[in-house]
């Protein structure tokens, strides 16, 4: 496919009144390989002002790499990158954010403890006087300005970050960006833990920004997002550049098929299983958010637990496996009630939990692949008394070759895998207690299509073999899909109970927003 023209950006009229468009950024044959693996081989991009050019590919595809070199992280072994019409062969962090390149990752960066001014100008807060103390009322009011731009007028700058929800807390990354002039934004995955609501409030911001002639780089795995917020689509597939298309001249199927080298017919795979008698259940779990939650799973059953942000969802999650204590109710297991146990306890019990957080709760990212599926079941791996070295080695590399997790060695350190090959190691970590119920939380956040595909391949094994399955989602496509039940959450209380067969996105969502 030939590299698309993209003509519709802010630019600026030619002596004869013509428009131009302003390339504000190339990257051109970007090399870079580390020890057993090529991250990135032979890469161009291209970026104009003005235009929202999604980066899309499969978790190791080389996007990150990518973007870590053009943030000035990582050093390219090959290739140059031109902002503002100069060619660089690298440059420093500092050196990029001077160049008026933003990065704005997956995991925010913020500091909790300081106010939202302080975080704004982080690096560059005003001083004044010999003793260069720092000048309060002009931060405030230069805070204050970049605040309106982004749409935090409504807050103080003297509000301390640690009030903010994590929409908020985004925009504050946004404001830092735009206090050092960016002019080439980077979001990835941007909309992860924001909800509906917010999610459109940042595609408005972002279109605000296109205005300014800012060009953004967008890196998402929620197709219908690219639909609605790029003008291109660059694709990247195994380290190498594949193609662009211009996002009004193609669809899902193209870009999908670009990105895996195959078609993805059967994105939700079916599913037959014989739903068994009642296998785990909730009775009246209140805590001081939650107010008289009941539900219900049984064997070989898929429930989903859907609602907005706040909602409840992960709250009722981390009752029932021991991380947070209710103020009463009941869990049943196997005919055993139980309440307030502990995590390993929970364990113990039968029930495994895969968190939404994997790089805070899931992953140990300094420990290899091999520790991370070992650790929540150590007795498995003992002999005599001693850990079994051999053994978890063996054990590490049956689960690494069944879940097709892509990494050179069982001992490569877990923080050098994708995101997509991380989740699969804290899925292999919970299947490894041997589970009857399994609770997966957000499972399929910010991995690509085809370890979508994976994980819901692996979820109807799981009901095969007579599991019971509890599964958070806030993306409405994938939990009606997959659930044989719906329990629909709001503010603490479960608002709607629906089967498979009766659900649709708008009832779901008005159960979600406390309308039904």
């Amino acid at each position: 496919m030939e590299r698309s023209v993209f003509p519709m950006v802010r630019s600026k009229e030619d002596k004869a009144g013509e428009r131009v468009v302003e390339k504000v950024l190339e990257m051109k044959g970007i090399y870079k390989a580390f020890p057993g693996v090529v991250a990135v081989d032979k890469v161009d991009l291209d970026l104009y002002g003005g235009e929202v050019l999604a980066l899309m590919g499969e978790n190791g595809a080389g996007k990150s790499t990518l973007i870590k070199i053009l943030s000035g992280m990582y050093k390219a072994d090959e290739g140059e990158i031109i902002v503002g019409g100069k060619s660089y062969k690298e440059f420093t962090t500092k050196e990029a954010i001077d160049l008026g390149i933003g990065i704005i990752y997956q995991e925010l960066n913020y500091l909790n403890d300081l106010t939202i001014a302080e975080n704004i100008l982080l690096g560059q807060v005003p001083t004044s006087g010999p003793l260069k103390k720092i000048d309060y009322k002009n931060m405030f009011e230069t805070a204050k300005g970049i605040m309106e731009r982004v749409g935090l007028g409504y807050r103080k700058p003297t509000d301390m970050v640690s009030e903010l929800s994590v929409a908020e807390k985004q925009l504050i990354e946004i404001a830092r960006a735009f206090s050092r002039n960016v002019k080439i934004l980077v979001m990835d995955e941007p909309t992860s833990a924001l909800n509906e609501v917010e999610t459109k409030k940042l595609f408005e911001l972002i279109r605000d920004i296109k205005k300014d002639g800012v060009g953004v780089i967008y890196i998402s795995h929620r197709m219908e997002e690219l639909f609605q917020i790029a003008d291109r689509v660059e694709i990247m597939r195994d380290g190498k550049y594949i193609t662009t298309l211009n996002v009004k001249e193609t669809n899902t199927d193209e870009i999908v098929a670009c990105m895996v080298g195959r078609e993805v017919n059967d994105m939700y795979p079916s599913r037959d299983c014989k739903i068994g008698e009642v296998a785990f259940e909730v009775k009246g779990l209140s805590t001081s958010y939650l107010k008289d939650i009941n539900l219900q799973v049984r064997a070989g059953e898929v429930v989903g637990l859907f609602g907005l942000m706040g909602a409840g969802r992960s709250e009722v999650c981390r009752c029932v496996v021991g991380s947070q204590k209710a103020d009463k109710g009941t869990l049943v297991m196997n005919g055993q009630e139980f309440m307030n146990a502990t995590p390993l306890e929970a364990l113990k019990r039968g029930i495994s939990y895969v968190p939404a957080e994997r790089k805070t709760e899931g992953v140990n990212l300094v420990a290899p692949v091999r520790d991370n599926i070992t650790l929540s079941n150590l007795d498995k791996i003992k002999r005599k008394g001693k850990l079994d070295l051999k053994y978890e080695t063996q054990l590490a590399e049956e689960w690494v070759k069944k879940l097709s997790v892509k990494t050179p060695s069982v001992m490569t350190e877990a923080g050098t895998l994708s995101g997509g090959n991380q989740q699969k190691l804290v899925i292999a970590k919970s299947l490894n207690t041997d589970p009857s119920v399994m609770i997966l939380n957000e499972p399929t956040r910010g991995i690509d299509v085809g370890a979508k595909v994976e994980i819901y391949n692996l979820i109807n094994e799981l009901c095969s073999q007579n599991k019971a399955v509890i599964m958070i989602s806030s993306e409405l496509p994938e939990i009606m899909a997959l659930s044989d039940r719906i329990y629909v959450l709001c503010e603490g209380k479960i608002t709607g109970e629906v089967s498979k067969g009766d659900y649709s996105q708008e009832g779901l969502l008005k159960y979600a927003i406390g309308e039904c």
